[in-house]
């Protein structure tokens, strides 16, 4: 009898865990397809300070997972600086110019200098100082933590030092995503990409394709946050779902009990 107990509740427990372990697949399969919504690499460009909505109530963007990227610090004491490698946290700056051997400066600037009113204080130039020749154009990069498969947003603002002056801007994700950009001098653009991670960390890189003759673009408010699902604000699924598609989902989620699998 006792045994026969044993058994039955066995069997109620397998049942309930299959149950809660299909509701978790539901929601994980709804939560995929909020994120499914995002439109990934398709860049957008506002002009600043305006952000590129999200297309679901559901989603939300995290903290900024980047060092340093309003370019703050270290505090100019003067309207502008070219600065060494280890002055400036979170960044890593190369001439463009592979030949040249002299130390790279990183060029920051005040708001006060121009008067562009950047994000907060401070921004960076792409065409810095004391390089070996003329051409002192920089590739700045910087690496954070990721997690394969999830999706991440990449936002920073841009603008041409004067309309004069050729300018012109790439931007790498992770060394395999590319986007080309050509920044006008009127006003601060907003650029917002929405791009999904591969490895366990992500290499984003900016770098000067303008002329080379010290006028370079402007760079402030580089972001980058992970785009999760806001699964306790989403409505119970009901019922069972169609096809799956590929899921993004940003958490761990969607796995099945080998005795729950149909």
């Amino acid at each position: 009898m006792r045994s026969t107990q044993f058994a039955m509740l066995a069997i109620f427990a397998g049942v309930a865990s299959c149950a809660q372990v299909q509701d978790d697949d539901d929601m994980a399969d709804a939560a995929a397809a909020e994120l499914n919504k995002l439109s990934l690499y398709q860049p957008a460009a506002l002009p600043a300070p305006q952000t590129q909505g999200l297309p679901s109530e559901y989603l939300q963007v995290g903290e900024n997972l980047l060092i340093n990227g309003s370019f703050e610090t270290p505090v100019l004491q003067t309207l502008w600086s070219d600065l060494a490698n280890a002055d400036v946290p979170g960044w890593h700056g190369s001439w463009v110019d592979e030949t040249c051997t002299a130390a790279v400066r990183l060029e920051l600037q005040s708001k006060d200098l121009y008067s562009l009113s950047p994000d907060l204080n401070q921004y960076a130039e792409l065409d810095s100082e004391n390089a070996c020749t003329a051409d002192a154009r920089l590739k700045l990069t910087q690496t954070f933590y990721t997690q394969p498969n999830h999706i991440y947003r990449l936002s920073f603002w841009m603008r041409a030092r004067d309309a004069e002056h050729a300018m012109g801007l790439k931007v790498t994700i992770g060394g395999a995503q590319t986007f080309d950009y050509v920044p006008t001098a009127d006003t601060w653009q907003v650029v917002t990409i929405n791009f999904e991670a591969t490895a366990s960390t992500t290499t984003l890189s900016f770098t000067d394709t303008g002329a080379g003759d010290t006028y370079g673009t402007l760079l402030d408010a580089v972001a980058v946050s992970e785009i999760s699902v806001n699964t306790e604000a989403m409505p119970k699924p009901t019922g069972k779902k169609g096809k799956r598609g590929k899921r993004r989902h940003s958490f761990e989620g969607g796995r099945r009990h080998k005795d729950c699998r149909k």
